[in-house]
């Protein structure tokens, strides 16, 4: 067996290529669909996800490897044969890709404000936590597609990533970190944009006065910390 799929591997690119010219429009249609998931991917900011077409088509390159093998037929059947293999191997794929652990432990973190700064008022935690608190906390309410891999990953890639950078659940143990945060909330790279991307997380999509209410309020809660920070305007901008 193990044979087999070496050899079915080290034909794919002439099997690949024996199909795309057999095959122009499936194939073409194909490649759309290919480029289509990868922009998705780009777009919430995971572009790695693309990485499960690997399997798909591994499994289709293998299951028609075994079907010219034996000799069939290269006319309509063999274009059904393939999306049909394609169709298989997403949906074996798409099941074993479940039993993957990361993204599905949403408990990982205590759920506490004891770490949190002091507020200037209840009105900019209210903002910092719209803005900020879904990626930045150890309080992060998921979404229920945060529980079906591979958004999943997507989803808690950006959540460990943010929580490493800027955790607000523990300012009082990683202040030193809060230095820069205005200039990021100034300069709109947060909240990101795939962040707030079809519809997700309308809370956190900022007008322009939220943003300067947002800012003003967090430079007064760090102020009250003992925190120094300046926002890009204050620094005199990218050509200071």
């Amino acid at each position: 067996m193990f044979t087999s799929i070496r050899k079915s591997f080290s034909s794919f690119p002439k099997d690949l290529w024996a199909i795309t010219r057999r095959h122009p429009v499936l194939a073409s249609v194909l490649a759309v669909l290919c480029l289509v998931f990868a922009a998705f991917s780009f777009i919430i900011g995971f572009i790695q996800m693309v990485i499960v077409l690997i399997p798909v088509a591994a499994f289709a390159s293998f299951m028609l490897h075994r079907r010219t093998k034996k000799g069939a037929d290269h006319g309509r059947a063999e274009a059904i044969a393939a999306l049909s293999y394609i169709a298989i191997g997403a949906v074996l794929t798409f099941g074993l890709i479940q039993a993957v652990p990361y993204g599905h432990n949403h408990n990982a973190y205590v759920a506490s404000t004891a770490g949190e700064m002091k507020w200037d008022s209840p009105d900019t935690r209210t903002m910092v936590v719209n803005a900020c608190y879904g990626c930045h906390s150890d309080q992060i309410k998921y979404p229920g597609y945060a529980s079906v891999a591979p958004i999943s990953w997507a989803v808690q890639s950006h959540i460990d990533e943010g929580r490493d950078k800027l955790n607000f659940s523990r300012f009082t143990s990683n202040s030193r970190r809060f230095h820069d945060v205005l200039e990021v909330i100034q300069n709109q790279s947060m909240p990101p944009s795939y962040y707030t991307q079809f519809g997700k997380h309308p809370e956190a999509k900022l007008t322009a006065d939220e943003r300067a209410k947002l800012i003003a309020g967090l430079k007064a809660s760090l102020s009250l910390n003992g925190v120094s920070a300046q926002s890009e305007r204050e620094h005199g901008g990218d050509n200071d």
